[in-house]
């Protein structure tokens, strides 16, 4: 383990960034990202906060990048299967919205893998450690919500929903990338089970009529 920590500054500049990239959220996703994202986003920033306030020692960057970036390839192989059976319209739909068109999923999704990429590089190669939002946000949510979205989606719509096959794999690889931050898989596994307390309500109450 490292000696960095998260700062009191660090702490600040990085809830003015979770605030800004919920707001962007909201004005570029509408409700679909929303009642996803936004959970996803308050559970990273959470944790983010519980890193500064315990000070715990963030795990040093040259260990942790074969799994981070493993299961960021993985990222890349869900969104193959949500391209191919429809996610953009099914998502949506499912909350009254108009479907994406091509241009804005894929634009949406590179953009985020960038700063997911490139974030974890400057938090641990530049000391920017308030960029740890955008990281813990693809480990929280792209990872972990990625698992409990899918899922509970194929249960409340009675059939598959695009992404469900590769999203199972997150059950397993979210939490082990998450334990790396917070200590262990078991405070990890409870995260996660707090999430889903949280995202399974804002997914469910806000669908529109099947």
């Amino acid at each position: 383990m490292s000696t960095q920590t998260v700062s009191r500054r660090d702490l600040a500049i990085g809830t003015l960034l979770a605030l800004i990239i919920g707001t962007i959220f909201v004005l570029v996703g509408g409700r679909p990202l929303v009642v996803t994202f936004v959970p996803g986003l308050v559970v990273a920033w959470g944790v983010f906060a519980w890193l500064h306030v315990s000070q715990a020692a963030l795990p040093k960057g040259g260990t942790l990048y074969p799994l981070y970036y493993g299961v960021f390839a993985w990222q890349f192989i869900h969104f193959f299967e949500e391209y191919l059976t429809g996610f953009r319209s099914l998502f949506p739909e499912l909350y009254g919205a108009t479907p994406y068109s091509d241009a804005l999923f894929v634009g949406i999704n590179m953009f985020s893998y960038f700063v997911f990429a490139v974030g974890f590089i400057l938090v641990f190669e530049k000391g920017l450690k308030f960029l740890l939002i955008p990281v813990l946000f693809y480990i929280v949510y792209g990872a972990i919500g990625n698992a409990i979205a899918h899922v509970w989606w194929v249960i409340w719509t009675g059939g598959y929903f695009p992404g469900f096959v590769t999203a199972l794999a997150y059950w397993i690889l979210g939490p082990l990338l998450l334990s790396s931050f917070v200590g262990s898989i078991g405070r990890a596994y409870v995260i996660t089970a707090a999430f889903a307390i949280i995202l399974i309500p804002a997914i469910t109450l806000t669908m529109s009529p099947i």
